[in-house]
């Protein structure tokens, strides 16, 4: 497994030092950070684990002017390195270093008392207890602590073994932000364990062309992806990968990687863009809902005035609106970002170093007018500890619908393809289109329907076509009209013939191998398809109203977890045992039921 970590720290109290006692590397790459002997960008190196894997270091600039290339700098860390210099003790720097790192939602923390050959032992025991104090009261922890002195290099090894220790025992969390998406196109995000890399920096390479680099999180990159780079919506495609200066054919995270792009030129790519597995992959907005780790101060975070906005290497200026005596507040971003369910951001003051506040993403997009109050107060009644599923159900109370992924308890929902629907929504939905299709008059697509009901079109069509399967609704190619699903005078004459028998011979089912008509198993998957035909064991096919009402029969008077054996389904369909068995473990396939020996259980009445 491959990690990151970072430093952190007052300027001049020897993080790049250390860095280079740690790996043997000089960060700093810019003319006037080695003229001024201070960090302006972050810089990067990387040391050997125990294990063999690079343990990627980031060098994080100290300067209270370049405050947001250390939030770009620390987004993706699993561990910091807080360096103090021992002959400087606690600065006010330190504290706002601190606060950034707390803001950020990172406790993974060693204290790194560095230059510890320039003071006494006494002087070393009293900088070291002013900063865990410093630690306690403002990240309400105590880190671990080591003492170091990069240009005598004592106690570099044991840090190194220190770093490689913490880093063994690190638990990496499911991201919330790479559970499976939800409700809406206007608010998308990314499936489990999705690649993502935000873009800390972007440059030509003779024979290469447009090169990118960032830190890996949530999942694999591998040449010859196609990836989706937001929030332009770009697709590009990985040419060449390189981590640690060797060329590899997979990235892994959490590593730095600088990634070949094919498919864009320099110019249209900016630092704070990101690269995903999909479109689906996050939110891309300039509208975002907020909930800030602390009230705003008298005379700070104003309505309508600006604040600077910084997460993940992306940061722009918004105006700010504070929701009256609540945390929450709604930020109008500048220019659009790609962003995550929960994600931390700092607040900056314009024009200025200050940190105004901190906190995390609840909602991205403009909000439909009809529906704010509501989201409010579901927002206001989130727990302070949210998780993905929160966002899931927060949709699902909001909208009626969210992606099926997130939610464990499926059965008191109407699922519709990668969609939950709540039955209220399910059927108010139905509604609304049927009345649409009988208003307009004619059939309509997917896209003309979408901003005919306000709903977006992936999750449209996944209703629409389980309104179709379910029989509400009629689809021929591309459009959608009234009717029951089914148009026999489209099917082949093959076909036809096929479904005729299947009538006719009714609980008895069409037996397809003792038919021989030219054709057959073509035309046969195609009426399963239409939604004609159902298929059983056996090559056995019911007529799709046969197979409803049998299903009917069976289920009717039930209630959910009734148990009931094969006499009693028997005696409710009227089969007998050569056919029952059959339409009981297709009702199994299909969700209705499950098999508990030689009984089954019920698992949905509709």
């Amino acid at each position: 497994m491959s990690y990151v970590v970072g430093t952190a720290g007052h300027v001049d109290h020897g993080k790049s030092a250390l860095i280079k006692a740690l790996t043997g590397i000089e960060t700093a790459h810019l003319p006037q950070e080695k003229k001024r002997g201070m960090t302006i960008d972050l810089g990067f190196a990387f040391f050997k684990h125990n294990n063999g894997e690079a343990v990627g270091v980031i060098d994080v600039p100290g300067h209270e002017r370049f405050i947001r290339n250390m939030v770009a700098g620390v987004w993706s860390l699993d561990m910091v390195l807080f360096v103090v210099a021992a002959d400087e003790g606690w600065m006010p720097m330190s504290t706002d270093h601190l606060k950034v790192i707390t803001a950020m939602g990172i406790d993974n923390v060693t204290l790194v008392i560095t230059k510890s050959d320039l003071v006494d032992k006494d002087m070393l025991a009293l900088v070291e207890e002013e900063a865990l104090e410093q630690f306690l009261e403002i990240g309400g922890f105590i880190p671990d602590s080591l003492s170091v002195s990069a240009h005598q290099s004592l106690g570099i090894e044991a840090l190194k073994q220190h770093i490689c220790q913490k880093l063994d025992t690190l638990s990496r969390p499911i991201l919330d932000s790479s559970a499976t998406a939800l409700q809406d196109s206007k608010q998308k995000v990314s499936q489990q364990q999705e690649g993502r890399l935000y873009i800390d920096r972007v440059f030509t390479v003779n024979g290469v062309g447009t090169t990118v680099t960032g830190s890996l999180c949530g999942g694999e990159f591998h040449v010859g992806q196609k990836l989706v780079m937001q929030p332009s919506g770009t697709e590009v495609q990985v040419k060449s990968l390189q981590s640690y200066h060797q060329n590899i054919q997979t990235a892994s995270p959490v590593s730095r990687v600088a990634i070949g792009l094919k498919g864009i030129k320099k110019k249209d790519v900016q630092r704070g863009f990101c690269l995903l597995e999909s479109k689906e992959g996050a939110f891309v907005a300039d509208e975002l809902i907020v909930r800030l780790d602390a009230l705003p101060e008298r005379g700070k975070c104003r309505n309508n005035s600006e604040v600077e906005v910084a997460f993940g290497t992306f940061n722009t200026l918004a105006t700010i609106f504070m929701f009256k005596g609540t945390n929450l507040a709604r930020l109008r971003l500048k220019d659009p970002a790609c962003c995550f369910w929960n994600q931390r951001l700092l607040l900056i003051q314009h024009g200025g170093s200050n940190i105004v506040n901190s906190g995390g993403i609840l909602w991205t997009g403009v909000v439909p007018k009809p529906l704010r109050n509501k989201l409010y107060d579901l927002l206001m009644n989130l727990p302070e500890k949210t998780e993905w599923r929160d966002y899931v159900t927060l949709n699902m109370a909001l909208y009626g619908y969210a992606k099926k992924g997130g939610l464990a308890d499926k059965e008191q929902y109407q699922e519709c393809g990668e969609w939950l629907f709540t039955p209220e929504c399910y059927q108010s939905s139905f509604e609304h289109i049927v009345a649409t299709l009988e208003h307009e008059k004619i059939d309509l697509s997917v896209n003309e329907l979408s901003g005919k009901v306000q709903m977006s079109v992936p999750v449209l069509s996944d209703l629409l076509k389980q309104l179709v399967a379910d029989g509400k609704l009629r689809q021929n190619d591309d459009l959608y009209s009234l009717g029951n699903g089914r148009n026999e005078a489209e099917l082949s004459s093959i076909a036809k013939q096929i479904l005729n028998k299947m009538v006719e011979a009714q609980k008895q089912g069409f037996e397809a191998e003792k038919e021989k008509l030219p054709g057959a198993q073509k035309e046969l998957r195609n009426l399963v398809r239409l939604g004609f035909a159902v298929p059983l064991e056996g090559k056995i096919y019911y007529e799709k109203t046969l197979y409803d009402s049998l299903v009917t029969g069976i289920i009717q008077g039930r209630q959910i977890d009734d148990r009931f054996d094969i006499a009693e389904a028997r005696e409710c369909a009227g089969l007998s045992r050569k056919y029952m068995i059959p339409v009981l473990n297709r009702m199994e396939s299909d969700g209705w039921i499950k098999r508990d020996n030689n009984v089954r259980q019920v698992l949905r009445l509709q």
